[in-house]
């Protein structure tokens, strides 16, 4: 065997290395596919979205990391799904600030973001200020990084090509010829179609980093992690082996906490935390350093952000945008499903008990007298309260009733469920101000905590507004998982020709395969050329669209 050959030959093994290492990769990007019911958006926008899970039995978590950002890979917008029958749906609200400009959507599950060069695939959508009008040039990502679209044996077959505005629209879909065990469920959808979006747009691979002190193999089941760092307030070094407490200012009941490790680093996880909420972190170590403390995103790293070229926009295609814009402030401004309403929060409790389990005793400060103070509340009200004040120091002792003598150390003390290590903290509370106290005069464990008692007091006011007089309390809105929506704004709201109907999108469904189906729409008040498209992804995660355009005179 010559030198020739054998260069032939590893050549060969290394390119098939190369190639099935890359298949892979591509396999496990291509395990989540998202479907957006629009291409393009003016800021102030709610965009819906699908994402079909292939393979879901081989999948670790069932929560799917949903986001938005710009060509450089910056976070714009977020979300987090929690997955069904290998489906998930939900919203993203565009900003109303966000520039004119083309934005990536993308989806992850939480143990993608532990791959090296995990191929992520991001979804196109066009962003139109709402201020910005007369747009004469934008910038628009390269065909370079672009994911050919695949052909499928699909018709789509209107029963004609010219329509009026509001006129129903009735065709058939043929999928005859599609191999029903290969593409479970597409998704129909019709929109008013944007020439610059559709000829730019597309999706485009992205190859992500593993995301920072991710916790490895960990499956999001149910819930997700939040992650973050605690750091010296005023030296900026890691803090390590600090605890952390979680409180949910929605729910006084739940508390959790968690030692950070060497680089500063805690995870929580929160199961079954539905709409948006607040959160109170603190860090207490036996030094009583002042800490500071960052939450990090779930977000993946993409090592290069995509190749942008500067396009000139035709007179049609800037006209276009200034319709869209228009439609979109008075299809605000008559539409009340436009918007979608505020999440509320939602958890099951774990216990039905409190967290420090049953009390020794409640007493309701408001049935006695008024008191100025705690110092005075528990000197009256509180047997077996020790609460004294001596040369500018406070301490506070409860009971042991097991030996009949007084704890040697501070209990755990807790506001509307909030833990509070200084005394100071529960000073300036008087009658007026406690719904209830709970006490437990007994040794309490919680985790791998030991408490010397417990004591519990409980605001009228629930706001919390007392935290932000002392340092190392931390309050953040979270948005939890989303809850389900019906995206009612995309179908035909009123007959009534008084009603303006300005709706870019006319349907949008996710149907079955493997027959032909019968569709009907009506269209909206908007003219110009409606995109009829049929889109999926394979079991083998390629994807394909067809498309057929009616016209609205």
């Amino acid at each position: 065997m010559n030198l020739n050959l054998h260069k032939q030959i590893f050549f060969l093994l290394f390119s098939v290395i190369v190639i099935f290492g890359y298949s892979q990769t591509s396999k496990a990007g291509s395990s989540l596919h998202l479907f957006a019911d629009r291409d393009y958006c003016v800021s102030g926008d709610t965009v819906w979205f699908k994402i079909a899970i292939k393979n879901e039995e081989e999948q670790k978590s069932n929560v799917v990391h949903v986001q938005l950002t710009n060509y450089q890979n910056r976070l714009i917008s977020e979300v987090i799904k929690k997955s069904e029958n290998a489906w998930a749906d939900g919203f993203l609200h565009v900003p109303d600030s966000l520039s004119s400009g083309v934005y990536f959507l993308s989806a992850f599950l939480y143990e993608h973001a532990t791959i090296p060069g995990f191929t992520l695939i991001k979804k196109t959508l066009f962003v139109y200020n709402r201020f910005q009008k007369g747009l004469d040039e934008l910038k628009v990502p390269s065909e370079a990084q672009k994911v050919e679209l695949i052909n499928q044996p699909v018709s789509i077959m209107p029963d004609k090509k010219v329509y009026k505005p509001r006129e129903k629209v009735s065709l058939i879909i043929g999928m005859e010829n599609i191999n029903s065990g290969e593409i479970s469920h597409i998704v129909v959808r019709a929109h008013l179609r944007d020439e610059l979006a559709a000829k730019a747009g597309g999706h485009f691979y992205a190859k992500s980093e593993p995301l920072k002190s991710a916790v490895r193999e960990f499956k999001e089941k149910d819930g997700f992690i939040i992650r973050g760092k605690v750091t010296d307030r005023k030296t900026g070094n890691e803090g390590a082996n600090v605890v952390v407490l979680l409180s949910l200012i929605n729910d006084p009941q739940y508390l959790d906490y968690c030692v950070s490790n060497e680089e500063g680093s805690f995870h929580f996880f929160l199961k079954n935390a539905v709409g948006e909420g607040e959160i109170v972190l603190q860090a207490v170590s036996e030094n009583e350093n002042e800490w500071q403390i960052n939450l990090g995103k779930n977000q993946l790293a993409v090592k290069e952000s995509v190749i942008m070229e500067k396009q000139m926009l035709t007179m049609h295609q800037s006209q276009f945008i200034d319709e869209i814009i228009d439609a979109a402030f008075f299809e605000k401004l008559f539409s009340e499903s436009y918007m979608v309403k505020p999440l509320e929060f939602s958890m099951p409790r774990r216990f039905e008990m409190p967290v420090y389990g049953y009390p020794y005793k409640r007493v309701t400060p408001g049935e006695f007298f008024d008191l100025p103070d705690f110092q005075e509340i528990s000197r009256e009200l509180l047997s077996g309260v020790q609460y004294r004040v001596r040369g500018g120091k406070t301490t506070l002792r409860l009971l042991d009733l097991k030996n009949n003598a007084y704890f040697k150390n501070e209990p755990f003390k807790m506001v509307n469920g909030i833990p509070v290590f200084n005394n100071r903290q529960l000073s300036p509370f008087g009658s007026t101000e406690i719904e209830y106290i709970e006490y437990v005069l007994e040794d309490r464990l919680f985790g791998d905590l030991r408490f010397n008692g417990v004591l519990a007091v409980y605001l009228n006011d629930d706001s919390n507004y007392w935290l932000s007089r002392y340092p190392n309390f931390f309050r953040f809105s979270i948005p939890f998982l989303q809850p389900g929506r019906d995206p009612s704004g995309l179908q035909r709201k009123s007959e009534a020709k008084s009603m303006p109907d300005l709706r870019t999108v006319n349907f949008w469904q996710l149907i079955k395969s493997g027959k032909s189906q019968q569709i009907e729409f009506f269209l909206s008040d908007l003219k110009g050329v409606v995109e009829i498209s049929v889109e999926g992804v394979t079991d083998s995660g390629e994807i394909f669209k067809t498309s057929e355009t009616i016209e609205v005179k």
